[in-house]
């Protein structure tokens, strides 16, 4: 042992013993830590002893004063949040409220092993009860793997701050995402959603009609838009006579703020395929005989872009109109099936929908195209009955 590493004494308490290291920490402070006057509290102190010169000798802090919340919250805020969008940010601070809540969540950064994990990622798999004793849901896979990413990267970020020694989270096994097969209106379906947006004009929240919510609703299931993209629409943004919008923005959930499009994918050119569509936006941009040229698509009172969650409002009335029980993500989803049933290529479907990789288009969507097997039995037939006309001739 160096100097400063800690000797181990007996130190008298009234009439109790202890076994007691006195040190100096890493920043050079002078400690004390106590051990049960007893053989195995001697055999405990002695292993500090040792751990404490080891770390000293490595550089990393002998006493660490974070939790595995108090931890991963420094780390969002100092480490995350400057480089992250608003929504990026609000989705890993839900991640993170799991975390705190959990039995993990006040275990002490350095204590938490692998096998604590594994459990604690079992755990999140079926019911539980969580630090304020409330029932928490079953987690799915893609949101515990959310929660093993972050665990993963504040650890890194822990140890390359000499925190601590290891990364314990590195011998976890991650978990397997499942990814759910995507669901898409039905045309019965389609034709109930537009039948009950008339009666939205009884709704409390569009009572002076300032909303077309229909546009709105045609233009998410017609071009494959987000919902966010839409309400940042512009009508600078559409060129009436190359019959295309262009997105270049997106909303953000809160407030009038908005974001340029994640990857250079999503800044793209869509094409207004149908007739109906470009009329009714033709109708939309004429207002008492004058055209508009400029502002948003779908404004509110004061000239901004109306509100993401005003239209989920809107999405939730039209739901129980309807009986239908779908994510109004689904308007997209059935987009890329339609295009691909009839044929557009994979690669130009991912363009308009603007994914960064043709791939992601392929993995999220082939297998719901509806009798894609017969169409192939109908093109190999196609082919065989080519080939046998061309030997008969030959």
């Amino acid at each position: 042992m160096r100097h400063g590493d800690g000797s181990l004494k007996v130190e008298k308490n009234g009439k109790y013993k202890y076994w007691t290291i006195q040190y100096y920490d890493t920043a050079g402070k002078k400690c004390k830590k106590r051990f049960p006057y007893t053989d195995d509290g001697k055999r405990e102190a002695k292993r500090f002893q040792i751990e404490t010169a080891n770390r000293k000798a490595k550089g990393i802090k002998i006493t660490c004063d974070h939790t595995v919340a108090s931890w991963i919250q420094y780390y969002i805020e100092t480490c995350r949040k400057p480089n992250l969008r608003e929504s990026s940010y609000e989705r890993l601070v839900q991640t993170y409220n799991k975390i705190r809540v959990s039995p993990i969540g006040s275990i002490p950064l350095d204590k938490l092993d692998g096998m604590k994990t594994q459990r604690f990622y079992n755990m999140l798999a079926g019911s539980w009860i969580d630090e304020n004793e409330n029932e928490q849901k079953p987690l799915a896979s893609s949101s515990i793997s959310k929660i093993h990413k972050l665990l993963l990267s504040a650890y890194k970020k822990a140890v390359q701050q000499r925190i601590i020694e290891h990364n314990p989270i590195e011998t976890v096994t991650a978990v397997k995402v499942r990814t759910k097969e995507m669901t898409v209106f039905t045309w019965k379906e389609i034709g109930r959603i537009f039948r009950s947006i008339d009666s939205i004009k009884n709704n409390k929240h569009n009572s002076k009609q300032r909303y077309d919510y229909k546009l709105l609703f045609m233009l998410l299931l017609e071009t494959g838009c987000r919902v966010g993209e839409l309400l940042a629409l512009r009508w600078e943004d559409i060129s009436f006579s190359k019959r295309e919008i262009h997105i270049c923005r997106t909303k953000c959930k809160n407030g009038q703020e908005f974001n340029e499009p994640k990857t250079t994918a999503g800044n793209r050119y869509v094409p207004i395929i149908f007739d109906k569509l470009l009329a009714r936006l033709k109708d939309q941009r004429n207002e008492n005989g004058i055209i508009k040229l400029s502002g948003y698509v779908f404004p509110n009172r004061n000239g901004g872009a109306i509100s993401y969650f005003r239209v989920l409002e809107c999405w939730k009335h039209i739901c129980k109109l309807t009986g239908i029980e779908k994510n109004i993500h689904t308007f997209r989803h059935t987009n890329a099936t339609l295009l691909l049933e009839r044929g557009v290529p994979v690669a130009e479907v991912s363009r308009m929908l603007g994914h960064a990789d043709a791939t992601i288009t392929y993995k999220m969507y082939v297998h719901s195209i509806p009798n894609y097997n017969k169409k192939i039995i109908e093109m190999f037939n196609q082919k065989r009955q080519h080939t046998q006309k061309c030997t008969q001739i030959i």
